[in-house]
């Protein structure tokens, strides 16, 4: 459970690549090829709103809030939420210095018109808890609410200053109309497992075809968003942390590296 928890606080923070009084609803579909010809598709909305973040999807909902300092995992289907402080702190904070990495944009040259909206292409490469991956993407500094989303993105940046969250290096203002990550798994390590099963296991990640993760934004949009919006709902209850939730609507797995935004 700990572990499905840091790969969503992780990809949060790739995913935010992301104030003001009007908020900002983004609008994406993901799509990922995890070989031998498996794809699996997901729609994801992100709202964004002053220091205040909401991501929702089929299964489950994440609810940032930075003048709080606090994290909501809410499971819609069990009508159950987890809490958590932001930044994570202790053991969970620790797991997060695994997961997080460099990651340093630059400019390719390029340029797309996405939903009427121009985007200049940038491409960076990192390395996430021993594997590597490598990141394209277009980013609209001039698409509705890109300034409220830049903003978002820097007072949770300010916010981690310091701790393992921090993120080493630089990411493109905008939003990310379109980003593809191309993750390659090397690397392997379970408590418990013997060096000679984990060479083997490592020999048939190598064999592997490497993960590709691509989110299209589907639609962006301004509005003023409710404050309850950025609220657990009446009458769901809260759970302790190590005591995971049902496995229905349960908590899904973090997407690659360089994904949009956590599932």
């Amino acid at each position: 459970m700990k572990k499905s928890i840091a790969a969503i606080v992780a990809a949060l923070m790739l995913a935010a690549l992301g104030a003001a009084h009007a908020g900002v609803v983004v609008d994406e579909q993901e799509t990922m090829e995890q070989g031998a010809g498996h794809t699996v598709t997901r729609q994801r909305t992100v709202m964004i709103q002053g220091n205040k973040q909401k991501m929702v999807t089929d299964r489950m909902q994440v609810i940032t809030d930075l003048d709080k300092g606090v994290m909501y995992l809410v499971n819609p289907a069990q009508k159950q939420y987890m809490e958590m402080p932001f930044p994570p702190q202790g053991p969970m904070a620790r797991m997060m210095s695994d997961r997080m990495s460099t990651l340093n944009f630059k400019k390719s040259g390029g340029k797309k018109t996405i939903l009427g909206h121009d985007c200049e292409q940038y491409s960076g490469a990192g390395s996430m808890m021993g594997n590597e991956y490598s990141v394209t993407g277009c980013f609209a500094a001039k698409a509705p609410g890109a300034k409220e989303f830049d903003a978002f993105q820097k007072a949770m940046a300010e916010k981690v200053k310091g701790t393992s969250m921090a993120m080493h290096g630089q990411v493109p203002d905008g939003i990310p109309m379109e980003l593809q990550s191309t993750t390659k798994l090397t690397n392997f390590n379970a408590p418990g497992m013997s060096p000679e099963q984990a060479a083997k296991i490592r020999q048939m990640l190598a064999n592997r075809p490497p993960m590709v993760s691509k989110t299209v934004v589907t639609k962006v949009t301004t509005e003023k968003l409710a404050n309850d919006t950025f609220t657990v709902p009446a009458g769901y209850t809260k759970r302790v942390m190590g005591h995971p939730m049902p496995p229905a609507g349960g908590m899904p797995p973090g997407p690659p590296p360089g994904a949009k935004a956590p599932e």
